[in-house]
């Protein structure tokens, strides 16, 4: 058994799973036993995964300053209802090459600038663009998401943005542009709405991807406290 320990796993840690249809998913890790007990995956709409015992997935995590990793595995639904996936081997964890975006749960602040809205009628003056601030309800190298009371955009619009992204060691503003990609209202009423980045250098993106990383390791580093 002692070959299956592997120190980058820890209770909170956040996954992402994707299934043999390449439907992905998105858990946290409850508990590293011989096993991992994970919470019940959950796609972008909250809808839960479809299990059935002995299921291959690939799971995605960071593991430290490493960058994003990779393993195959099983998932089970226990007898006692709990959602679990076998635990690899060291030798098995992958460091992942090919473009992944891992998301992360985060609350920064973001500025947002909406395209102006269509005027009421032809003798209307041209409406400006809005520029509204938010907190963001996760992000990626890939988009950020981020909730409003009403909704306030419309899938397919672009919009363009500063990121405000805090760590303890350094606090960064990252400008995008970016394409609303969903707008789904909530059970609470709220709306989540997702941006997907474009035009978007590599080294600004390298910015994001960091700060996903270092999040993580706040996370564990506070759970572990």
């Amino acid at each position: 058994m002692k070959e299956k320990e592997y120190t980058g796993f820890w209770d909170g840690q956040l996954f992402e799973i994707i299934n043999a249809e390449g439907k992905k998913y998105f858990t946290q890790l409850i508990r590293n036993e011989s096993e991992l007990i994970i919470q019940r995956p959950v796609n972008k709409q909250n809808v839960s995964m479809l299990i059935e015992n002995g299921m291959p997935v690939t799971v995605y995590f960071y593991e430290d300053e490493k960058g994003l990793h990779k393993f195959d595995a099983i998932i089970h639904r226990q007898q006692n209802g709990k959602t679990s996936i076998t635990k690899p081997d060291k030798e098995a964890i992958q460091v992942v090459q090919r473009r992944q975006f891992f998301r992360v749960k985060a609350m920064e602040d973001m500025q947002l600038t909406l395209p102006p809205a269509e005027a009421s009628d032809e003798h209307s003056e041209e409406n400006e663009n809005e520029t509204i601030t938010v907190t963001t309800h996760d992000i990626s190298g890939g988009g950020v998401a981020f909730l409003t009371r009403s909704q306030l955009v419309e899938f397919g619009d672009k919009v363009t943005g500063t990121l405000y992204l805090k760590t303890r060691k350094e606090s960064q503003m990252v400008a995008f542009r970016g394409k609303i990609v969903n707008v789904m209202k909530q059970p609470n009423g709220m709306f989540k709405n997702a941006i997907e980045f474009i035009e978007m250098r590599e080294g600004t993106r390298s910015k994001i991807i960091q700060f996903c990383i270092s999040k993580q390791i706040e996370v564990r580093n506070k759970l572990k406290g």
